[in-house]
């Protein structure tokens, strides 16, 4: 049966997740002290063992669309225990939380698959391909070249540290205009601050004369992987040269950007990246309609 998960159950979600996914202990717990809320976790219950063998989140999210927000869901984390899969678990579970969606006049429901096979699983639902990322790698020296147009600052300017509420009214402010961009609200990027620092990662942002730029960076050996860009494109060769500053042993790098960027429009490859559907069924959704320029931009995505 699937139900709402009661208290007595948090140490078996916990269990469930660390099962399917890997993540450590630590990651794990600070997920349910930080962002997971009952009423938006649909579990199926095994009733002969009473214990919980399949869970997905449901996160609060809103979707720009012709000059309105829709209200709508991100579905996180759906996993089944290795044990009872193949048995249409999952499919009750998504389909569930696409008529609770509908119950709460939530219109979308969004997800990223967690690895390329899962597209067309998510497609048997309803699902449509929309969001897709423009991934590239260079190497330092490309970076370098790509830094040399920077604004030339003041030696006393240095990367400075914008406030929670700064970065939120920033990227809502350059991305809010875009069709089908994905909003979320300040708890919801305080818990992707939160969790990128959690694991190491640094957040640069950069302001020099009325001009922002940010960029979520985390590095492993001598590579670094930027999540998120978001920076006006005249702007965007300062906000590299700060990430070489502050990388100054790395020699790879890894940038996951906006299909429409134009800034790096000339190198790396655009990938899909999330799928979306409409909880009353209707298709197809139109927002998948958007190419080139317009296309949609899912960021900050827990995937």
């Amino acid at each position: 049966m699937i139900v709402f998960p009661q208290d007595s159950m948090r140490s078996d979600l916990e269990r469930l997740w660390r099962v399917c996914f890997g993540d450590s202990d630590e990651y794990i717990r600070y997920f349910f002290e930080n962002r997971y809320i009952p009423e938006n976790c649909l579990v199926y219950v095994d009733e002969s063992v009473q214990r919980p063998v399949a869970m997905l989140h449901l996160l609060g999210t809103s979707i720009s669309e012709d000059g309105g927000l829709i209200p709508s869901q991100y579905l996180y984390a759906a996993c089944t225990r290795p044990d009872y899969r193949r048995q249409g678990i999952m499919r009750q579970l998504i389909e569930t939380a696409q008529k609770l969606g509908l119950s709460r006049k939530l219109k979308y429901t969004v997800t990223v698959p967690a690895e390329p096979r899962l597209f067309k699983y998510y497609e048997r639902y309803g699902f449509e391909r929309c969001y897709q990322h423009r991934v590239v790698y260079l190497d330092r020296s490309d970076l370098v070249f790509l830094g040399k147009e920077s604004v030339r600052l003041p030696e006393n300017v240095r990367e400075t540290m914008m406030k929670l509420s700064e970065l939120c009214y920033f990227r809502r402010e350059m991305l809010v205009d875009r069709d089908g961009f994905v909003i979320w609200d300040s708890a919801a990027i305080r818990y992707a601050v939160g969790c990128h620092e959690h694991d190491g990662g640094h957040i640069i942002t950069l302001s020099y004369q009325g001009d922002y730029g940010y960029a979520f960076c985390s590095q492993e050996d001598e590579t670094v992987k930027i999540s998120e860009f978001i920076v006006k494109d005249y702007f965007a060769p300062t906000l590299i040269r700060q990430i070489l500053k502050s990388y100054p042993k790395a020699g790879k790098f890894i940038f996951r950007l906006p299909a429409y960027d134009t800034f790096f429009e000339k190198f790396g490859e655009v990938i899909d990246y999330a799928v979306i559907c409409r909880n009353d069924g209707k298709r197809p959704v139109l927002l998948t309609t958007l190419e080139g320029m317009r296309t949609p931009y899912l960021g900050l995505a827990l995937d």
